[in-house]
């Protein structure tokens, strides 16, 4: 999976709110919308957002697309899925409650974490959040706590705007409008 910006045609059908773009990937496998200004970036089967030149101040989004057959996920909890993908590299002083987001075509489970970012001694936050539809989806966020209020809007229109295994023929056209 790569980088690949395409010139839409005139008549595309993509419709994303003022100020944002639409990240599709895979043919439609994941799509959400982010803010138009955000870098973008790809490494080992994943698309990294940045709001900045990614480095130690910029808030960093990861969206991980895995191809899972959903029978081989069904019997699993989705919350028991989001648990296992914690992993042990913060020291969460704060673990939020579980959310969760139930639609016709996914379900959705997230969580986050404060810590104290040991390298530099700053308040951070991470949310993380698993979607399981026509796939499973593996969405992370790293921020400072001083940046939440404006990066925290971004969260919730990612997963507003998610969507999963609508696939598209021609993606510089969109989906098929009826």
């Amino acid at each position: 999976m790569g980088v690949e910006k395409l010139k839409l045609k005139h008549n595309h059908t993509w419709k994303s709110k003022p100020g944002y773009c639409i990240c599709v990937l895979d043919r439609g496998a994941v799509r959400f919308d982010y803010p138009r200004t955000w870098k973008v970036d790809m490494a080992d089967g994943a698309v990294y957002l940045h709001d900045r030149e990614p480095s130690i101040e910029s808030c960093d989004l990861g969206v991980s697309p895995f191809h899972v057959p959903r029978e081989a996920m069904i019997e699993m909890p989705v919350e028991e899925i989001l648990k296992g993908s914690l992993g042990d590299g913060r020291d969460p002083y704060q673990q939020s409650e579980m959310h969760r987001i139930n639609r016709p075509d996914m379900e959705i489970a997230w969580l986050e974490q404060r810590y104290i970012e040991k390298t530099q001694n700053r308040d951070a936050r991470f949310r993380v959040a698993i979607a399981r539809g026509e796939l499973v989806v593996l969405i992370s966020m790293n921020y400072w706590a001083n940046r939440a209020s404006g990066l925290e809007r971004v969260w919730d229109e990612v997963l507003r705007t998610l969507q999963l295994g609508v696939y598209v023929e021609d993606p510089t056209a969109g989906p098929v409008v009826q």
